[in-house]
């Protein structure tokens, strides 16, 4: 195994686990931590995709587009979170 599918494999196995982690952490504590939380992961996702070399992530779209849209995504989560818990109650 080259040092690069490793690196691929242990970027791929953070993220499920992060991702696994926002949906623990929307059954046990609120659907507003978890949205915050998936606004942070984006934005850190963002921040490694820009640091990494073009040769550790796989290149479908160009580092730029795909930073670009994370940072977008993260913001708007981030600015959307504090209706995380909006659903409405019954009386």
């Amino acid at each position: 195994m080259s040092s690069t599918r490793g690196v691929r494999i242990g970027f791929m196995t953070v993220l499920v686990l992060a991702v696994v982690a926002v949906c623990v952490l929307a059954v046990t504590v609120s659907a507003r931590a978890a949205v915050t939380a998936l606004a942070a992961l984006l934005a850190g996702c963002a921040l490694l995709r820009a640091m990494t070399p073009e040769t550790v992530m796989p290149a479908v779209r160009s580092r730029t587009a795909d930073v670009v849209v994370l940072l977008v995504g993260a913001v708007a989560l981030a600015y959307l979170s504090p209706w995380g818990d909006a659903l409405p109650t019954e009386a």
